[in-house]
């Protein structure tokens, strides 16, 4: 499933992945009014992320969230309730729970590595979200541990 995004005042398009869109939103690389092409049709990438979407229950305060969410909007966890997407990365790793992720002052996890990968794959776990497991001395970026 690939996404032709046009950024306003860009000529060009670049081409995502629905992951790498999710991403790309996340991070702020993309904006939810872009305009979208996916087989042939023209919407903006939030009507084409709508498309694809499910409602889920936050782990953390239980309240609805969609699957376009990186991040609860009520309580800030990462979208630990949905399924990783059919296009997320596969990680192999063990599954021993203890990858802990904090952002803005709240801790969440326990996670398993493989988990932790396929959730910063799609956009529920940032590079930026401070990440710490047993035998580290201190919580680091994501980015610098997975």
């Amino acid at each position: 499933m690939n996404y032709l995004i046009q950024k306003p005042g860009d000529v060009g398009v670049k081409t995502y992945s629905l992951v790498d869109l999710r991403v790309a939103v996340a991070s702020g690389e993309v904006q939810l009014d872009c305009q979208a092409r996916y087989n042939g049709k023209k919407m903006t990438v939030m009507e084409a992320l709508k498309e694809v979407s499910t409602c889920y229950e936050c782990y953390e305060c239980g309240k609805e969230i969609t699957s376009l969410a990186a991040a609860c909007p009520s309580c800030g966890a990462p979208t630990k309730g949905a399924q990783p997407s059919s296009g997320s990365i596969i990680a192999t790793a063990p599954s021993t729970l203890d990858f802990y992720i904090a952002r803005e002052g709240n801790r969440f996890g326990p996670y398993t590595e493989a988990d932790a990968r396929n959730y910063l794959a799609d956009g529920r776990i940032r590079a930026d979200d401070l990440c710490w497991r047993p035998g580290m001395d201190s919580w680091l970026p994501v980015s610098q541990v997975i």
